[in-house]
């Protein structure tokens, strides 16, 4: 029997880790100050989602453009190669002792496991935090916030190592795990692709060639919005709260049946799925059909056009990134053809990132998250858009 990949069983292991990372030194926090979305019980609203898929799968099928997850995104076979890399051995394939150490390939690996498991898994940042930060920018008129740095770092690091010491925990003798932390992602992109796949020119993902973010949501763990974050809502005390976190995820090869069906929670992306997500996240699609699923509320849908993270946005990066509610891009934008890579708008990092940048130079602690922290705490949220979406993505994930 092997084991147990569902998303309950997951999500009890991350939780317990992270709960355990909470006590020690360097996260430990009063109640009153702590960094994380907690429950009623004090536990972190930690959100997660398994999907599995043979290993000749795509996982970038037609979304290799710098837009959207850049042109050369590290895929399955780059993921393996680099494990085998790190963990050559000197057994030929015959299984017989061998003065030569050589990594196992991509097509052994295809031999020996049937699928590969991919857990995405967010920590989201205390809503307190957050929606305290958004009060001082808007009303207050002030640019950053040392709380907010602490939680960024903070809450990072935590889901860093969490995500390290749960894919300790699953270690076993038919599995290969390969936990996609900071480090793995970055060792994946330098080891794995090659020099000239490398760096901005190939895609907005940070820190690498493995996009976090696109992978969440093609697990269906949240969705985009437009100032390109991903994010979930959750019904919590009889309301509805947006979460929005760092995310990071794991790739497992083991020898299990490929699950279709949707059993315990465990996803498989089909085509038709991999089209509605297209649809979904395509602000120049204002089809009521798709729109009423979106969580992001730019595009109106029985109400008007929630524009908080464009108001809290002080460098004019999302103004300068995105269509108009109508699902048309104006003029200003449209003159702007070095920015479009087929038909696709890339979002404007150099307007969003270079201000942030020059006065981490003044102040260490500088930071801006200022769209994000608008969004959770003041965007219009779709009180049925959670569960309706997650209806939708179980029609769709079923083979």
């Amino acid at each position: 029997m092997g084991t147990d990949l569902t998303v309950d069983s997951l999500t009890r292991l991350f939780k317990e880790r992270v709960t355990e990372l909470q006590q020690e030194p360097e996260f430990r926090r009063s109640g009153e100050t702590t960094n994380l979305a907690i429950d009623e019980g004090g536990r972190p609203r930690l959100k997660l989602a398994v999907g599995n898929v043979p290993l000749d799968y795509d996982l970038w099928q037609g979304l290799r453009n710098p837009a959207i997850v850049g042109l050369h995104p590290a895929g399955l076979q780059e993921i393996w190669e680099f494990h085998a890399n790190r963990r050559r051995g000197t057994v030929g394939r015959d299984g017989r002792k061998t003065i030569f150490q050589i990594p196992r390939s991509f097509d052994l690996a295809r031999q020996q496991y049937s699928r590969a498991v991919i857990v995405s898994v967010m920590l989201p940042f205390s809503s307190r935090v957050m929606g305290e930060y958004a009060q001082m920018i808007l009303e207050e008129n002030k640019g950053s916030s040392h709380i907010v740095a602490q939680m960024y770092q903070d809450v990072n690091a935590m889901i860093d190592k969490a995500t390290s010491r749960v894919g300790i925990d699953l270690v076993a003798e038919d599995t290969v795990v390969v936990p996609m932390d900071v480090a793995t992602v970055k060792n994946v992109s330098t080891e794995a692709i090659p020099a000239t796949r490398q760096g901005e020119a190939h895609g907005p993902s940070k820190g690498g060639n493995y996009p976090q973010k696109s992978m969440a949501a093609l697990l269906g763990l949240g969705q985009f919005g437009i100032a390109r974050f991903v994010f979930t809502d959750e019904a919590v005390d009889g309301g509805v709260q947006r979460m929005v976190g760092p995310i990071r995820s794991m790739v497992i090869f083991d020898k299990e049946d490929l699950v279709t069906d949707g059993s315990g929670g465990v996803l498989y992306p089909t085509e038709a799925w991999r089209e509605f997500l297209l649809r979904l996240y395509d602000f120049t699609d204002i089809d009521p059909a798709v729109n009423q699923y979106r969580l992001c509320r730019y595009i109106p849908y029985d109400g008007e056009s929630c524009r908080e993270c464009i108001r809290g946005c002080n460098w004019g990066a999302l103004e300068n990134s995105v269509p108009t509610p109508r699902g048309e891009y104006p003029g200003r934008l449209r003159q702007q053809t070095h920015r479009f890579w087929e038909g696709k708008l890339q979002f404007d990092y150099v307007q969003c990132r270079e201000e942030v940048v020059q006065m981490r130079t003044l102040f260490p602690e500088w930071d801006c998250v200022r769209c994000l922290s608008v969004c959770a705490s003041r965007g219009n949220k779709n009180p049925g858009g959670g569960e309706n979406f997650r209806r939708k993505m179980l029609e769709l994930t079923i083979d």
